[in-house]
């Protein structure tokens, strides 16, 4: 089947105003595996989509050389409400300013729905299981009744994404390195080889039930459900969902959008999806690390940010990682507040864009080994 790109309607929200969901589909339909990739659903975050930008022409070149086995969807921009959210000459996608929801939290947990349906047929065998599974999901979100934008725009991405095999959800941070989010169930398999493949600087696994639901959690965690509350059933991880965190949200470029974009293609040749040679997988360059073990750095008051390391920095228990100075403070150095690392790890996050600090603003995140006592019960990632 040829490249297609498909349009689908929003309801409108105000008299006069619609948008719409773009979706790119290569490949037969239906075929394995299935691949989906979305950018910006955080619309102010374009490193992804750039990424996209790029990978686009190189899939409609594999596409017209046959080189297409399985089946991509690919959407560039996920997300046209938080697009459209301007105010003055500033770009606020995170949130959604009409219910004022993170676009990226609070998505359909469909496992309930899944085991009601067809909870009593699971078996023994792992491929009619699946099978079911994803009929099962797409049929509970067919049945969703939809009373927003925000709530068809959801559903619309998940009924191309629940059936796949490998769905990659395409961020970025403030100021960062590549780095991943994944599911504990998934390493060290695949998703050691998508770690490897995109050069991330750290990855990241949380818990398989995730508390944010976040669009790549929930296409993650369903399974992960299934399998602990039908554990006679053989319920593989059948899908691998991983958040990527392209850098920073600056750091957009051609250079940066095309090693992206190769990056991502040597890796559907490598799943299989794209027909070709992948070459040697490159060196794995940080092992993946407990969410548990993220130290995520506060600013103890309002001030002037300055940090003392860059992101990507491998930095020590102890160290100081920024401070926060009092510029109404004459007593020069006595005015500066330094907030230290309370792990051994990789400075992966620098979260702030501007340099002002407020009390309890997140300042930077590490990626350390060892678990932390202070981390127990904290959700994994921060609004």
């Amino acid at each position: 089947m040829p490249h297609s790109k498909t349009t689908v309607a929003l309801p409108s929200m105000t008299p006069g105003t619609g948008r719409g969901l773009v979706f790119h589909r290569f490949g037969r339909t239906g075929a394995r595996p299935k691949v989906y990739l979305q950018a910006a659903i955080h619309a102010n975050e374009l490193p992804g989509a750039m990424a996209l930008h790029h990978l686009l022409p190189m899939l409609v070149a594999a596409d017209r050389g046959g080189r297409i086995r399985g089946e991509i969807v690919l959407a560039p921009v996920i997300n046209p409400i938080g697009l459209a959210q301007l105010a003055g000459s500033t770009h606020l996608g995170r949130y959604d300013f009409l219910g004022r929801d993170n676009f990226n939290r609070n998505w359909p947990e469909l496992s309930g729905a899944v085991a009601e349906r067809v909870g009593a047929r699971l078996g023994k065998s792992a491929v009619d299981n699946v099978a079911l599974i994803r009929k099962a999901a797409l049929a509970a979100l067919g049945a969703m009744k939809l009373a927003n934008e925000l709530q068809a725009l959801r559903v619309e991405a998940l009924r191309r994404s629940m059936d796949a095999d490998v769905v990659l959800d395409l961020h970025c941070d403030a100021q960062a390195v590549l780095h991943l989010f994944i599911s504990r169930r998934d390493w060290p398999g695949p998703a050691r080889v998508l770690a490897a493949e995109l050069g991330a600087r750290a990855t990241l696994y949380n818990d398989p039930y995730p508390e944010a639901l976040t669009f790549s959690g929930v296409n993650s965690a369903l399974w992960a459900r299934l399998a602990a509350r039908f554990p006679a059933a053989r319920v593989p991880q059948a899908c691998l969902s991983a958040t990527v965190e392209y850098r920073g949200q600056h750091d957009v470029s051609h250079v940066l959008g095309s090693a992206d974009a190769r990056n991502l293609y040597r890796f559907l040749v490598r799943r299989g999806v794209i027909a070709g040679r992948a070459g040697r997988l490159p060196p794995l360059r940080a092992q993946a690390t407990p969410i548990g073990g993220m130290d995520v750095g506060y600013a103890p008051r309002t001030g002037i940010l300055v940090y003392h390391a860059r992101e990507g920095a491998r930095v020590r228990k102890g160290e100081p990682v920024c401070e926060v100075i009092d510029p109404l403070d004459a007593r020069g150095p006595r005015a500066r507040v330094q907030v230290p690392a309370r792990t051994d790890g990789i400075l992966f996050s620098r979260r702030p864009d501007g340099r002002l600090a407020w009390p309890g603003m997140v300042a930077f995140r590490i990626a350390g080994a060892k678990l932390l006592a202070h981390r127990r019960g904290v959700s994994g990632l921060d609004d």
